[in-house]
This record gives C-alpha cells, structure tokens and sequence, in this order.
C-alpha cells in the first residue's frame, strides 16, 4: 500500500530541483515570461510531444538530440518559435549555448517555447534574461506563471508518494494552456519533475499510458498546436520507485492539469467530464467520449444550461 499526500512547491517538491520565473520584457512590464528548470543531478527524460505535422522548433531541436540525459530546460512565453525553419533551430542553439558559458553545471539543456507562431525568437533579449537566472532558487510559483500565455491562472500541483515501508518520493508539475485544446494534446506545455529512481524506459512507457487518458482527452476547440510538449524529469534522488505508485501519482498529476487547462479554455464557462458505460471496449467508448466533447451541439446545449439536457448513448455492435 501507499499513500499520496498533496505538498506544496510544484516542479520544486521533489529533492534536488529548482526553478524560477522571471519578467524580461517578452511580455508587458512586471509581468513574468521567462522560467527555467533545473536538477543537481542529471535527468532520465521522457517526453510527449504534438501529433501535428508541423512541430515548432524546440520539439525538432529536442529529437534532435536523441537520446541523452539533461538537466536544465528553459521555458519561455509570448513567442513559439514555431514556422521558423531551420533559423528557429539555430536560434535555440544560440542561447542554450550562451547559457552553458554562463551557468557550466548546466548539462544538455532544452529549451520550450509557447506563443505567437512564425516570429523569430527575440535571442538577445532572451540570453540577457537568462543571464539573471538564479539556479539555487526554488520558485516554483514564479515559474509556473512565467509559461503562462492566455492562462487565467497558473496551473500546478505536487505529491510526495509515502510507500508501505515508509519510504517516499516526491512528484510535482507545472501546465500552462488555454486555446487550441483537442485531443491529441493541446496548446500546452507541461513539465513534471519526480526524483524517484525510475530508469528512461520505465518513465517513457508509463508516461505513454498516463497521457492518453489525460491530456489525449481534452477538448475545448477542436485545434492542435505546433508546441505540445509533456516533459517528465527524473533524477533519481530519493533512491525509491514503486512503479504502481509512480504510475498512479504520475496520471493523477497529469489528470489535475489536464482538467485544469480545460476549466481554463478560452472562452470556457464550465468544465464536463464524460464517463461512459456498456461500451464493448476501450477504443468504443473514448469514440463515444471524444463525440460528445467535440460536438459543437452539445457543447450549446450545455452553455445554454438546459436544465432538461439529458445525454443518453446506447452504442450496440
């Protein structure tokens, strides 16, 4: 057995990560556009990104790299440096390069970016910022604000997972996203840090079963973005993994932001939540959900609060 108990802190709960967000003049004055990640120790990662054809350039700079273990990610907003070709690619390495000159305990570092698309990144704003990082702090407040775009509010949550014997891990995320919401991921960006000691693999293949009935099953307008990015960071701290317990913790974490983003969508007045019965079988009834939530009718018949709406399916080989 174990227990999940809600803690404070974000992407910062875990033992050995620290994160902060700052204001560096991408968006309106005061208010926080810039964040980083980063972890004492080298990270397994395990990534998800849009099933849009047309990715931006830190997902292509990302696969890029193939296989590898990093430490720092820099996150910024207001620019998605998304139908930039192969300059936006050459951008990103520029100042993740120019950081690893300033900060030399940073290892493979990567870089996210949300915003307005086919706007080169405005690089020497962005590497005077960064030059301001502080990487002893533990914001994880400020961080998940500065990822923000047209967010109301900003979206976190953390765990620490009590094993049976009294060992324990810690897990914590950050999401932002509020348009071009649909299953397959939205225009989201979403970083979970754990320091359970769970190899690449393990993570990878966990995370590929906790998205699908998370974010995979979102929808607010029907859009995908070119930036959807779900990143997981293991450090392997805490020396502890249960996989039944990561697995919960880690689809309970994603669960919350995914609802989260949706309750925030632009335009949104309500969050719904389907759950469907008597279907022969999964991939029937995530038809019939993905139906419902994407059907401009029903979503009328909601927003006009009909208090006789009713929706029965009654789906039959």
């Amino acid at each position: 057995m174990y227990k999940l108990n809600s803690i404070e802190g974000g992407v910062c709960a875990a033992d050995g990560f620290f994160a902060d967000g700052i204001h560096i003049g991408l968006k309106k004055e005061g208010v926080k556009d810039l964040a980083f990640i980063y972890s004492q120790k080298p990270c397994a990662i395990a990534s998800v990104f849009t099933t849009n054809k047309m990715t931006a350039a830190p997902i292509r700079h990302f696969r890029a790299q193939g296989e590898f273990e990093g430490n720092f990610v820099l996150i910024n907003s207001k620019n998605a440096n998304a139908m930039t070709g192969r300059a936006g690619i050459d951008d990103i390495d520029e100042v993740l390069n120019a950081l690893k000159i300033k900060f030399p305990q940073i290892q493979n570092p990567v870089m996210s970016s949300t915003g307005v698309i086919g706007v080169r990144l405005p690089k020497a704003k962005i590497i005077e910022g960064a030059m301001k990082f502080d990487l002893s702090r533990r914001e994880g407040v400020n961080a998940s604000e500065a990822i923000m775009t047209t967010d109301t509010f900003a979206k976190r949550i953390a765990y620490e997972v009590v094993l049976e014997d009294g060992k324990s891990f810690r897990i914590g995320g950050m999401a932002k996203g509020a348009g071009m919401i649909n299953p397959a991921m939205a225009t989201m960006l979403c970083f979970i840090t754990t320091d359970a000691a769970v190899d690449k693999a393990a993570m990878q293949e966990i995370l590929d079963e906790c998205v699908h009935t998370t974010f995979n099953a979102a929808s607010v307008d029907g859009d995908t973005s070119t930036n959807d990015t779900v990143l997981v960071m293991a450090n392997g701290e805490s020396g502890v993994f249960h996989a039944g317990a990561f697995k919960e913790a880690l689809e309970s974490i994603m669960l919350f932001l995914a609802k989260e983003m949706v309750r925030d969508g632009e335009g949104a007045t309500k969050l719904v939540t389907y759950k469907v019965t008597g279907a022969i079988n999964h991939k029937e009834a995530e038809i019939a959900a993905k139906a419902l939530s994407n059907s401009l009718l029903v979503k009328t018949a909601l927003f006009g609060q009909d208090e006789y709406v009713k929706i029965n399916a009654d789906y039959r080989t």
